[in-house]
This record gives C-alpha cells, structure tokens and sequence, in this order.
C-alpha cells in the first residue's frame, strides 16, 4: 500500500522518510508464518500546482497493507523534522512522478 505524507519540509528527505515509518514497523509483532513488514520504497514528489506554487510530499510504500495501515494509525498527526504531519492513504488518480528514490 502505498502513502501519502502531504506538505513535507524542504529539509525532509526519503531517508528521513524511510526512519520516520520505521519507527513503527520495528515495534510490530510478527508470527513466524506471517509477512514480514517491509518499506519497498520511499521518495519526495515536487508538485506544482497552475499558479505556480510548488509543494513537496513525502511517499512510502509499505507491504503487507496491515503494516501500512498500522503506520497511518500511529503517525498521522506527529511531527516529521518540527512539522506536524498527517499520513494517508495515497490515491493513484492524482498523477505525481515520484522523485529522489532510496
């Protein structure tokens, strides 16, 4: 699943990114049997908008989902590098080209 960090500071990169939702994917319990959660990716998007204004948005994609939506729980209204941050779902119809992969 992958998600969405809206409205990043220009400090915040894909490494802050990747340590950020890594501080709950080290806490989760795993059965043996089951996924191993995992950050496939993770990448900083410059979107500009028609009037010219440029914003960046972090996105991470996790897998299993459960993990992804575990991250969202717990996250969503923390700070990232002295910025209060939500975390969402990413919808795909928005059309942002990822950049600076890790």
């Amino acid at each position: 699943m992958k998600l969405i960090i809206p409205r990043i500071t220009d400090s915040t990169s894909a490494r802050d990114l990747r340590a950020f939702a890594n501080q709950v994917l080290e806490k989760i319990f795993r059965l043996p049997f089951s996924a191993t959660p995992r950050i496939l990716s993770c990448s900083v998007v410059f979107v500009t908008d028609r009037s010219g204004v440029s914003q960046r948005h972090g996105l991470i994609n996790v897998t299993p989902d459960d993990a992804a939506l575990r991250i969202i729980r717990k996250l969503n209204g923390k700070y990232l590098k002295g910025k209060r941050v939500g975390v969402k779902r990413y919808d795909p119809g928005v059309g942002i080209s990822p950049e600076l992969p890790v």
